[in-house]
């Protein structure tokens, strides 16, 4: 008795709560099967971009890449030693931006990846130490 008259004091009604334990039922018993369509055009999370860039000005393109998430390996075989520089102290600075990671895999490879990856150790070392296969 003391119960239903606070109950009626705050506001609260008993019916109410029955109410809330019915509507719970309700969604243990609704269908399983229900299939909702989802849409075809789900974007991945993230990418790994592979690019070859041959002048400074592809670096803008490098930056956009990492700052919209994705990580990008830099192949830069064509590429001189003062363009190298370059292009690796721009993207140096967006990688510090965005709190990522650069780290170069080989001679002219690079490997950028935004804050969302995580590099396990020292992949050139790990590239270098792998034992060769002999036939």
């Amino acid at each position: 008795m003391a119960k239903g008259i606070l109950n009626n004091l705050f506001g609260f009604n008993e019916d109410a709560d029955n109410n809330v334990f019915d509507q719970k039922n309700d969604v243990k018993n609704a269908n399983p099967r229900k299939v909702l369509a989802m849409s075809d055009k789900r974007i991945p999370d993230s990418k790994i971009n592979i690019v070859e860039p041959r002048i400074f000005a592809d670096a803008k393109n490098i930056g956009n890449k990492l700052m919209s998430g994705n990580a990008v390996l830099m192949k830069m075989e064509n590429v001189n030693a003062n363009t190298i520089r370059r292009i690796v102290d721009f993207i140096s600075g967006t990688v510090f931006a965005i709190d990522g990671n650069i780290q170069q895999i080989d001679d002219k490879v690079y490997l950028c990846t935004p804050k969302n990856y995580a590099i396990d150790g020292d992949v050139k070392q790990q590239l270098y130490d792998r034992p060769e296969s002999k036939d």
